[in-house]
């Protein structure tokens, strides 16, 4: 796909700022990096780590002729648990208790 002399970029819809291009990165914020290994067709944009101030659109562009490009939304969420007896519990020596936790905006289970 992205050939000899071809470069990918990828860009911050929001404010049209081009993050990268290439392997070279063009935002002060040292989180947006682009990965790309030589011979590859795979290019990333890697933010580590993501904040909630990152969800947006973003586009990917490949320096064909005709230009390609693709649009994706990212969303990032903050996860939060709870446990639902309360802050604070109390019991016996050698008691059973079962503990419920629940998560919300988990976007994987908790391991």
């Amino acid at each position: 796909m992205a050939g000899p002399g071809i470069e990918v970029s990828w860009i911050r819809k929001r404010d049209l700022h081009i993050l990268t291009v290439g392997v070279h990165t063009y935002s002060s914020d040292a989180r947006f990096a682009a990965l790309h290994a030589d011979g590859s067709d795979e290019w990333t944009l890697r933010v580590s780590p993501a904040q909630p101030r990152d969800s947006g659109a973003y586009e990917c562009q490949v320096s064909t002729e005709p230009k390609i490009s693709l649009s994706f939304r990212l969303t990032v969420v903050v996860s939060k648990a709870e446990i639902l007896s309360g802050p604070e519990l109390f019991v016996r020596a050698g008691s059973d208790i079962n503990l419920t936790c629940l998560t919300k905006h988990a976007p994987d289970p908790p391991r």
